[in-house]
């Protein structure tokens, strides 16, 4: 199979890889799109050396179709189009015993431990897949263990309807707090706090009360003001690793100091630096800081919000590449441009060339004037009947499409196309 193989530390390779052998009780996922994650990142910068082996294909955040149905799997069948959770406890430590799988002493995850949706194909536990209803587009599925996160965030912040909560960052993972928090979690006012601009509108977008540009405002001080002097109910922490601001404490400081007396304070980013925290002002408020770490059973939930269109994964999905361009990809989110939230890769379908079909029956093609890997237009296909061509375009590309698609058994129709660049 091909895939987007780690090597090195910041080094990424579209390569052959050995294609996986499927055990009973497992099914094959050919896969369509996997999202590049923070964690990611950090093994890409080389701060998972003791648990990331090279080469390494990573992926954790993808979904697909089945390709191939291994002994004993009850309930699946090929063509099924899936979100794949990529925990793998081992159901028999005392983490696990009491419900923390997601704390499991030998906790391993597809796309970490074991080969991930960055490669074309991935053999899957059945216990590990989740049906897609048929609104659910392939190219938003990397977003479901995202807003599985958001929803196992809030529950371990024990966030109650009617409540205060301030995010600090506004990254990927606080945002996709935000969108649950703000559309099925019923907060009564939200704060959100970073340092670009970009990811602030993103925010009031998707529904946060007020925002705070951490250069120029002090979040406690505003926190303060907005809740008349009390402080928030909950503040959560998506920071990670935090860019240092003059006259600023860290952002785990400033969590202690914004939550009311008796709030409580989710940590939930991986930053490797040392915090320092002024524990008097934790104990005199009897406050709580509170772990948060991967998901623990919440795909259907966000499966299900987003089936029912109450969240907005387009708005976090700032960028999808090719499976191809993995080093590009991961260079746009190395270099921490504020403009780039979410980065989803697209696999190529068997049988098609770099300029191939996506999953849901989209073509991607270079804009006129501009290499495929800078931007590219997605052609809508029905696979029955026809496909979308844009006005952008040049004709003679048009016509190479339609030759390739009924090569490969597609009809085509040429019209407009939706530009997704």
């Amino acid at each position: 199979m091909k895939a987007a193989v780690l090597s090195n530390d910041r080094t990424v390779h579209f390569a052959d890889a050995a294609d996986p052998e499927i055990r009973r009780g497992e099914v094959l996922v050919r896969t369509s799109t996997a999202g590049i994650c923070g964690t990611d990142l950090h093994v890409y910068r080389g701060e998972f050396h003791e648990r990331v082996r090279f080469p390494a294909i990573l992926g954790h955040e993808f979904g697909g179709v089945i390709q191939e149905i291994g002994p004993d799997v009850r309930g699946f069948a090929v063509g099924d189009r899936v979100a794949v959770d990529p925990i793998l406890p081992c159901h028999a430590c005392p983490a696990c015993l009491e419900g923390h799988i997601n704390c499991c002493a030998t906790l391993k995850l597809l796309g970490l431990d074991l080969d991930g949706g960055f490669g074309q194909f991935v053999a899957v536990p059945q216990a590990n897949l989740y049906r897609l209803p048929d609104n659910v587009a392939m190219k938003v599925v990397p977003m479901v263990e995202m807003y599985g996160l958001g929803h196992h965030v809030l529950q371990r912040g024990h966030v109650q309807p009617g409540e205060t909560v301030a995010i600090l960052g506004a990254g990927k993972l606080g945002l996709s707090v935000l969108d649950v928090l703000c559309h099925s979690a019923g907060a009564t006012f939200t704060i959100v706090c970073d340092i670009a601009p970009f990811r602030l509108d993103t925010a009031r977008a998707l529904g946060a009360d007020h925002v705070v540009d951490l250069r120029h405002d002090d979040p406690v001080a505003r926190a303060r003001d907005l809740t008349h002097g009390v402080g928030v109910d909950c503040v959560i922490e998506c920071v990670g690793h935090a860019h240092a601001i003059a006259d600023r404490e860290p952002p785990l400081a400033q969590a202690v100091k914004m939550i009311r007396p008796g709030g409580r304070v989710v940590t939930a980013g991986l930053g490797e630096q040392l915090t320092p925290v002024h524990f008097k002002t934790l104990v005199m408020k009897e406050a709580e800081i509170i772990a948060t770490r991967v998901t623990a059973g919440e795909f259907p939930r966000a499966i299900r919000l987003l089936a029912k269109g109450l969240l907005h994964p387009e708005r976090l999905i700032t960028h999808e590449l090719p499976i191809r361009d993995a080093a590009a990809a991961f260079k746009l989110v190395d270099d921490e441009d504020p403009g780039v939230i979410k980065v989803v890769l697209v696999h190529e379908v068997a049988g098609h060339d770099e300029q191939g079909q996506h999953a849901d029956g989209c073509v991607v093609i270079p804009v006129r004037g501009q290499p495929a890997r800078k931007a590219g237009l997605a052609l809508n296909v029905d696979r029955r009947s026809h496909v979308s061509a844009g006005e952008d375009v040049e004709d003679g590309l048009v016509g190479v499409i339609e030759e390739r698609l009924v090569a490969a058994g597609h009809g085509t129709h040429c019209g407009r196309a939706e530009h997704r660049g």
